[in-house]
């Protein structure tokens, strides 16, 4: 059985709130009380996600000796996405401009479309896991970019679908 540090299971707990809440923040009617309450518990899960990454040490695809590696540039990609979202939000609260709203829609899918593949990608190719030592160097990168794609196909799919179309201030951005 393995041990994990503070920082990793930290990180962890966070990643499931985050993908918890993420879920229940898409299927609330959007702009009221409880799906504030709820994007806030999301973005901040997100934000602990992701900064306390930069202080765990790199298991797989280290860049050198320096301790961080190919996962680590997803903070910047998480992050930035992230306060790009919060910000279109804002512009739209200020302006009321449709534009400002949708963009925060299609920031924020992304972004809980990039906790799945983080989390799909970090499960895969942690040695501690074992799959990474299970299949051949092309059979894992195969599955690998294959479960990546899949995960990000059906993100646009969803995006292009429900949120680039229709008055982006709805109350439900998919009907079910």
């Amino acid at each position: 059985m393995f041990t994990f540090p503070l920082l990793i299971q930290i990180h962890v707990i966070a990643a499931v709130v985050a993908i918890v809440t993420g879920t229940v923040v898409f299927s609330l009617p959007k702009g009221d009380r409880r799906h504030r309450f709820w994007a806030c518990v999301y973005v901040t899960a997100m934000m602990v996600t992701t900064g306390i990454v930069i202080f765990v040490p790199a298991t797989v695809l280290e860049f050198g000796d320096s301790g961080w590696g190919f996962f680590h540039l997803f903070i910047l990609v998480g992050g930035v996405s992230a306060f790009v979202g919060i910000f279109a939000l804002f512009k739209w609260r200020r302006t009321r401009d449709p534009a400002w709203l949708r963009n925060h829609q299609i920031r924020f899918a992304f972004s809980y479309a990039g906790l799945l593949m983080a989390g799909v990608s970090q499960l895969s190719t942690n040695p501690r896991f074992g799959l990474v030592n299970a299949l051949t160097p092309s059979q894992f990168w195969l599955s690998f970019i294959a479960t990546n794609f899949a995960i990000l196909t059906v993100a646009m799919f969803f995006v292009s679908r429900y949120l680039a179309k229709g008055d982006p201030r709805r109350r439900y951005a998919m009907k079910i």
